[in-house]
């Protein structure tokens, strides 16, 4: 009897032991977090950042992060305030916007119908959707939009998204929304490509499945999510219900916009649920994310590659994930930006483990920053590059220096203080260029390799950027005379008349360059716009205006600059003649009423 006594005490202290050590080991992991923050690309050598650094940078309340390791939550922590009036503590139960990450909870329900034999993935939408109708045209009359298409964002839907309102605004049904009709702010929703052609992000795209789901479910959209997804994950602290109960009210984070002012209402309201309704806490988040890693069969459907978004973002798509490939280590992830709330998280879709990070403002920079620090702490296979920096030969200094120049890019490499730097003539400063190998240089900014490669024909140096996977050239650029001078160079001097002259004559020589396309132009509006830099915006949207004054489009976006330079009877007249162009873009008539209202 003694020595049974003896081996229990044995074994109880010795799983006391066990159970100190692990705690002390993860106090040791959230502290390497909370210190560990970096760049994309880590040099050894670099100093790190605090989370508390970084939040007192960008300006950021609050912030909620859940880590999972070994398949498992390993912690959750929150740091910051949830609301800077009454200064309350960001904790493990506080709510935050989820945004697009929304759209993977979406997709998992969806699946949960097919499951039940409910849906068919590759079936027509239009057999299951009854309150409307997938629109035919001349590109659906051979391949049909299916419920696959929908979630992997192969369908070809129009518009990109759909919008979010104002607590005091008129609210759309989720079929005004789908027609585009009043109050809904959006285009109507169509399809401009044939299904399965290609894949394009678009937010849009879960609308059809939102409505197909109370179709097929016959309940409000937040009930059926509840049922499908919540409930059996224990999301207990979750919902996709825009009207939040008084005791979730008082969990609720408010919204912050980058100026540091509180969103007005302190959130807005999301009609188009499936994409950005998701009310949720990085604790319920990470518990979804355990269980698509704990099933072979869903980390094969959602983690599977249908292709590279054509939408401007970079990145390839999976059912409801977007993937990350980092030296053949998959990764699901996904994004999401709500006006006053970011959330990112990522997750190894084969070996369990990730990171949820919600925030109430929208700085994505600090979200990626938290998450590398994970990746670096818990030692993610592949996750962030670590280089070590190596000497530059003056010679090859010298033969390196100039511009340079492609379809979409021009770049200037120069030296200063024995340093050399990289710099996209469209950004405020450059950046260092680091030598990492005996061919090979990298950015702190950047996941791709940057190599210089002599050109035979021309006797000169070309740049090219190259895929960190396999060192493929994703694009070259062509070494320029430094003198050459580019139709957006007068705009970035402040030289409107002789940027609008030089845009002119290029656009006459040669129309179809992509630096002329009115989309191309636009999206360096809309860079300047994102950076505060709004005389530069309105500029370039004026000269866009100018070279296109048929197009609708380019009204709006100059409107918008105008509205946030608060030049708002400029921005009233230059939305009514987008209006005039396109009496069916329905988000200038929703923001000429807005406007008009406030004035």
């Amino acid at each position: 009897m003694k020595n049974i006594i003896s081996i229990l005490l044995i074994v109880i202290l010795l799983q006391s032991c066990t159970e100190k050590s692990n705690e002390d080991n993860t106090a040791d992991l959230i502290r390497k977090v909370e210190t560990g923050l970096t760049t994309w690309v880590h040099i050894e050598g670099d100093s790190t950042w605090s989370i508390q650094d970084r939040m007192e940078h960008y300006g950021i309340p609050g912030v909620s992060i859940a880590v999972i390791y070994n398949g498992e939550i390993a912690w959750v922590k929150g740091y910051g305030v949830m609301d800077k009036e009454s200064q309350t503590p960001v904790t493990t139960q506080t709510l935050f916007q989820a945004a697009a990450t929304s759209m993977p909870v979406t997709a998992y329900g969806a699946l949960r119908l097919v499951e039940q034999n409910n849906l068919g993935l590759d079936e027509n939408i239009n057999s299951y959707l009854e309150s409307w109708k997938v629109p035919g045209n001349a590109f659906t009359e051979e391949k049909k939009v299916t419920v696959r298409n929908l979630l992997n964002h192969s369908a070809g839907i129009y518009p990109y998204g759909t919008g979010s309102y104002s607590i005091s605004e008129e609210l759309p049904t989720l079929v005004e929304i789908l027609n585009g009709s009043s109050p809904a702010s959006n285009e109507p929703i169509t399809v401009n490509k044939e299904p399965g052609e290609s894949v394009s992000f678009a937010y849009a795209s879960y609308v059809p499945i939102q409505q197909m789901m109370l179709d097929v479910g016959r309940e409000a959209f937040p009930e059926i999510m509840h049922e499908l997804v919540l409930q059996p994950l224990e999301m207990n602290n979750s919902t996709f219900n825009q009207s939040l109960t008084a005791d979730q009210l008082t969990k609720a984070a408010t919204g912050y916009l980058q100026d540091g002012s509180m969103v007005e209402g302190r959130r807005h309201i999301y009609p188009a649920t499936a994409s950005h309704g998701l009310w949720t806490t990085a604790e319920d988040y990470a518990k979804f994310i355990t269980h698509i890693q704990q099933s072979k069969d869903l980390t094969e459907l959602m983690g599977t590659p249908y292709g590279v978004s054509n939408s401007g973002w970079s990145f390839t798509l999976g059912l409801g994930f977007q993937l990350l490939n980092r030296n053949d280590e998959i990764y699901l992830r996904h994004h999401g930006w709500n006006t006053g709330f970011y959330a990112e998280i990522a997750a190894h879709r084969d070996k369990g483990y990730g990171v949820v990070v919600l925030t109430n403002s929208t700085f994505p920079e600090f979200n990626a920053e938290v998450m590398r620090s994970v990746a670096l702490a818990y030692d993610w296979s592949n996750y962030v590059p670590v280089h070590q920096k190596m000497e530059i030969e003056p010679s090859l200094v010298d033969e390196i220096i100039g511009k340079y120049q492609s379809d979409e890019v021009i770049v200037e490499i120069y030296q200063e203080d024995n340093q050399l730097f990289y710099k996209n003539i469209l950004a405020e400063q450059g950046e260092e260029l680091i030598k990492v190998s005996d061919s090979l240089f990298v950015l702190r900014s950047s996941s791709q390799f940057i190599q210089f490669k002599p050109d035979s024909e021309n006797g000169t140096i070309n740049l090219q950027y190259l895929n960190r996977n396999d060192e493929a050239v994703l694009s070259t650029l062509v070494k320029v005379a430094s003198n050459k001078k580019y139709p957006v160079e007068f705009l970035l001097e402040g030289d409107f008349e002789n940027a609008l002259i030089a845009y002119k004559n290029w656009k006459e020589l040669n129309p179809t360059h992509p630096m002329v396309t009115e989309y191309y132009i636009n999206d360096i509006g809309y860079d300047f716009y994102h950076a505060d830099r709004m005389t530069l915006s309105l500029n370039t949207f004026k000269v866009n205006m100018m070279l296109y004054p048929d197009s609708y489009k380019v009204y709006d976006s100059y409107a918008e600059a105008c509205m946030k330079a608060g030049v708002i009877d400029l921005a009233i007249a230059t939305y009514t003649r987008s209006l005039e162009l396109n009496p069916q873009n329905n988000r200038a008539r929703h923001e000429l009423k807005e406007l008009q209202k406030s004035k």
